[in-house]
Order: C-alpha cells, then structure tokens, then sequence
C-alpha cells in the first residue's frame, strides 16, 4: 500500500502545487481573478484523479482485489498528502511571494459587495464579515486550516468516489444485483 501512496501522492501533489503557482501568478501579477480560480480547480481535480489511477494499479496488481476499505484508505492517504502539500507550499507562496493576498482578496470583496446593491446595515454586516476575516488570516494557523479546508474536500470525495467505484472482494463481482 505504501508504494501506491508515495508514488501517486506525489504526483497528486505535483500537479496540485504547479497549477496552483500558475494560479497565484495569474492573480497576483496580471489580475485575472477567474483563470486564476479555473486553473486552481482543475488543478486539485487533476491532481486528485490520480487517486483513481492509484487504486485501479493496486487492484491490476492484486489480481482484481481491492476491498473498499483499502481503496479508501489509499485513497485518503493521498487526499491528504496532496491537500498538505498544496497548504504548505500556500503558506510559504503567503508569507514570501504574495503577503498582500488578504489584503487584494479583501478589497475585491469589498468592492463586490458595494456593487451587489446592499446597502445600510446589511451592507455594514457583510463588510464587518470581511474585515474580521482579513484580521483573523494573520493567524498563521488560521489561514492553515482555511486553506487545508479548501482542497481536503474535494479529496475526500474523489476518494470515496474512486473506492466506490473500483471495489472488489477476491470472491464478489463489481456488480449492483436488484432482487425484485
């Protein structure tokens, strides 16, 4: 299990990571706010695809075998290696490359919300909520947990996905049987 997880975690991680540059460049140096976000998603959905590639190697490997809860287990490893190495390399991208992030992402928002129509105390509410979460993304675990919670799930559900589909008992065909 180990191989599969190191080998295609890796890979997950590197496709994550370099579409995630792309996509910080694309935002920070030229202001193109949608590719950025279009290139960060296929990032982590091609990155992560390599979850189904992983546990369908593993069960050519093991002669058809892949019970559900190994997929899963392979499967979450990898999830979770790729949606670390795209928060740390986040963090050091923050803290060197691009440390008015916040402060960009903060007043996009702002101008999103004058321009949305709310005004008066709804309008107030809205940019309190984006004052305290500039203030809060100082915290660096903060803005770990943030950024984690952003790629974790679609890891999960891939992975789930992936076991779902892929399943197989040595003595069980990968079939749904409906008993009428």
């Amino acid at each position: 299990m180990k191989k599969y997880v190191l080998r295609y975690s890796s890979i997950a991680s590197l496709i994550i990571v370099v579409c995630m540059i792309i996509s910080t460049v694309l935002y920070a140096q030229y202001n193109q706010k949608p590719a950025s976000m279009a290139i960060g998603f296929a990032g982590m959905l091609l990155g992560f695809s390599a979850i189904y590639f992983a546990l369908e190697r593993y069960k050519r490997d093991h002669l058809g075998h892949l019970p559900f809860l190994e997929a899963l287990k392979i499967g979450l490893s990898i999830a979770v290696i790729g949606s670390l190495s795209y928060t740390i390399v986040w963090m050091l991208e923050f803290q060197w490359v691009f440390p008015n992030f916040m402060d960009q992402f903060s007043a996009d928002q702002i101008a999103q919300l004058k321009a949305s129509g709310l005004t008066g105390e709804a309008l107030q509410t809205e940019l309190n909520k984006v004052s305290e979460m500039a203030e809060n993304y100082k915290n660096p675990w903060f803005r770990f947990g943030i950024t984690f919670s952003e790629i974790v799930p679609f890891g999960l559900m891939i992975a789930l996905l992936a076991a779902f589909i892929l399943r197989k008992n040595k003595n069980s065909e990968n079939r749904i049987t409906l008993n009428l």
